[in-house]
């Protein structure tokens, strides 16, 4: 463990939360994955110990390093377990109410200067702030699916969010290895949304019109323009519902009509494919792809 290892809590271990337990305790720090369910949990050991396996047969860390790892994180049940953490990110489902609950709860385990992280891809910094007594400590870490592999992590700042805070979550971001990019100001969608969900609200209607198949689309976003996966393809990995509660947050927020969340996708949401995690979603996914 480095002299500037630090405890991080991340609250929520679905398959965004599980991604940023495994940065995190690859990069030496320990960790305090909190979740309601055992079930989660499990769930999330399961994909860490997968996640770091993988990063060991292809040679990027050694099998010691990728057990050392793993013994590094603490899985708990009890939020208390955060209580000495630096800083925690949350990383429950994407809706404004669960969010703002997580982070008054994490608000009152904390020490004072703890920071308070949250991974939302599109909600207001500054609403979700505001359920905390610490608005100027609460910071967007928004880690790209899935995130042990993915480089990139926007900091969206809250209107009250502190220059000091920015500075220790680039600091620490950095400390995962990945390049963290501020965003200025608190838009719904940041940047990463208000580019990829544009594009799956497209493509979207574009196959209800009947225009082209959902694998013709993604052929053509993958052969033709370069991009190393289609919309649907996308859609399918950070799963629909959470597309679906994206596109109609910035709906909500814009006022833009061009938001209007798709049918085919709030119908797919409805019938539970929700894509790979449930097996089926735009496309099939067998159990053993």
């Amino acid at each position: 463990m480095g002299p500037n290892a630090r405890k991080v809590g991340v609250l929520g271990t679905g398959t965004m939360g599980a991604g940023i337990v495994q940065v995190a305790s690859q990069a030496g720090h320990p960790v305090v994955a909190c979740d309601l369910s055992v079930e989660a949990l499990e769930r999330a050991q399961v994909y860490v110990r997968e996640g770091l396996s993988r990063f060991a047969q292809k040679g990027l860390i050694s099998e010691r390093d990728a057990e050392a790892a793993y013994d590094r994180i603490h899985w708990t049940l009890n939020l208390e377990d955060m209580g000495k953490a630096e800083a925690v990110i949350e990383a429950v489902v994407e809706r404004v109410g669960a969010k703002k609950e997580a982070l008054g709860a994490l608000d009152a385990v904390l020490p004072h200067d703890s920071l308070i992280l949250t991974n939302t891809s599109s909600i207001s910094i500054t609403e979700l702030a505001s359920a905390t007594n610490r608005p100027d400590r609460v910071c967007g870490t928004h880690f790209f699916t899935p995130p042990p592999l993915r480089e990139a992590v926007e900091i969206p700042r809250g209107l009250l969010t502190s220059d000091e805070t920015v500075e220790r979550v680039k600091e620490l971001m950095g400390s995962f290895g990945k390049h963290p990019v501020v965003i200025r100001k608190d838009v719904p969608g940041f940047v990463g949304n208000r580019f990829l969900m544009p594009m799956l609200i497209e493509a979207a209607r574009l196959l209800e019109e009947g225009v082209a198949s959902k694998e013709e689309i993604d052929l053509i976003v993958k052969k033709g323009i370069g991009f190393p996966i289609g919309p649907f393809e996308l859609g399918d990995l950070i799963g629909l519902d959470v597309g679906l509660d994206v596109i109609s947050y910035v709906h909500d927020e814009l006022g833009d009509p061009f938001y209007t969340p798709p049918r085919i996708i709030k119908e797919l949401v409805r019938a539970g494919r929700l894509g790979r995690k449930t097996g089926a979603g735009f496309y099939e996914y067998p159990e053993d792809s």
